[in-house]
């Protein structure tokens, strides 16, 4: 498979505790979610991981900015009981997140730019989708 894809990166901005209305993508992607509120509820940041599992086609979580290392967590625990706590076989959907607290957040977006996109469904492009969390 070529490594090599086209990306196309696309910038949304969520506010922390309030209903969330946008729409993820349909084919896969990568997210970086940029946490810039420090006052984030535990049950919106649930909410939000619920979210992006659920649409099936987020293949890596990249989470930086305030309590990055919990929003990975919380990403985490919403894969797993998505699967049931039964991970998936190589063709069923996996999903990876990381927390990101030392590099800037345009370190991550270029680190994300060089992820190996083999686990990735073949399309002539993927998408990483930058949230920012105010």
């Amino acid at each position: 498979m070529d490594r090599y894809k086209q990306i196309k990166i696309t910038r949304y901005n969520l506010l922390a505790n309030q209903a969330i209305h946008l729409e993820l993508p349909l084919e896969p992607y990568i997210v970086v979610l940029a946490i810039h509120n420090s006052n984030v509820s535990n049950d919106w940041r649930n909410q939000c991981s619920d979210w992006i599992v659920k649409s099936k086609v987020c293949y890596w979580a990249l989470a930086w900015g305030h309590e990055c290392s919990i929003w990975d967590d919380a990403l985490d625990y919403s894969y797993l009981e998505f699967c049931n706590y039964n991970l998936p076989e190589d063709n069923d959907y996996n999903f990876m997140t990381t927390w990101h607290e030392i590099q800037t957040l345009e370190e991550v977006i270029e680190f994300t730019k060089s992820i190996p996109v083999d686990a990735l469904p073949q399309q002539m492009f993927y998408e990483i989708i930058v949230l920012n969390i105010d």
